[in-house]
């Protein structure tokens, strides 16, 4: 593809806010969080209806550099080569794209409104527990979830078998000494809230650090292994396959 062909495609992909792919030869000049200097290399180019720009190499998932959106956006001819400026002013970053050949490029007009479903979560740790709540302890009964306060949510509340109250706080990754004290907050605002000093507090999620528990320990609060339900997996990882039975 030409230079003035590309320019063409570049230009009135821009101005309909349609998004652009490019085969590229091109070198790569940085100027924000970092000053970086890329040389020149067979990449791909996307510039996003938001004025976003990323540079991928052929292989990896990371872009080797970006801009963010709301970029202001513009092509320079120049001696054997034609140039995207990127500036983001709020970011205090400039991107400079010098492209020698264009292998091949498209644009195209993109419309997604979805949000990405994360399986796995709190709430989905909550739910879980809520269907499941022996893993709790023995005697365990969930009254509610996502019982409000006002330093945030409580994701199951509930009581033991002797009637002492119990704050669950759900986390989808390892706990640390910042979750700790979250429990914390919500055990003591419950207490004030009921009038009463008989509530306990556990904090299930699938493993711990040990400053996390010492401090869990020492409040005498509980630690509960739960491992994140993945109601989006296509297979449980210990399912035996066909040919294995």
């Amino acid at each position: 593809m030409d230079f003035e062909l590309f320019e063409r495609l570049a230009h009135d992909a821009m101005r309909s806010s349609h998004a652009i792919v490019a085969f590229v030869s091109c070198e790569v000049s940085y100027s924000g969080r970092a000053e970086t200097f890329l040389e020149r290399g067979d990449r791909i180019l996307l510039v996003k209806p938001d004025r976003s720009v990323l540079i991928h190499q052929p292989s990896g998932s990371v872009p080797v550099n970006y801009m963010k959106g709301g970029s202001e956006l513009s092509l320079e001819r120049g001696e054997g080569r034609i140039v995207l400026h990127a500036a983001h002013k709020a970011e205090r970053a400039w991107l400079d794209v010098s492209v020698f050949a264009v292998h091949g490029a498209l644009s195209q007009r993109l419309e997604d409104a979805q949000r990405l479903d994360l399986a796995g979560n709190e709430r989905d740790m909550s739910d879980w527990i809520r269907d499941n709540p022996r893993c709790i302890g023995e005697g365990f009964r969930p009254i509610a979830r996502e019982e409000q306060t006002d330093v945030g949510f409580i994701d199951v509340f509930g009581h033991d078998g002797s009637g002492t109250l119990v704050v669950v706080e759900c986390k989808r990754v390892t706990a640390s000494l910042s979750a700790v004290d979250q429990l914390r907050r919500y055990v003591e605002r419950v207490k004030r809230a009921r009038g009463t000093q008989q509530v306990r507090g556990v904090l299930a999620a699938p493993a711990i650090t040990p400053n996390a528990l010492e401090m869990l320990a020492s409040l005498g609060f509980a630690f509960c292994r739960v491992d994140p339900p993945k109601r989006l997996e296509r297979w449980a990882r210990d399912q035996k396959r066909l040919g294995e039975f």
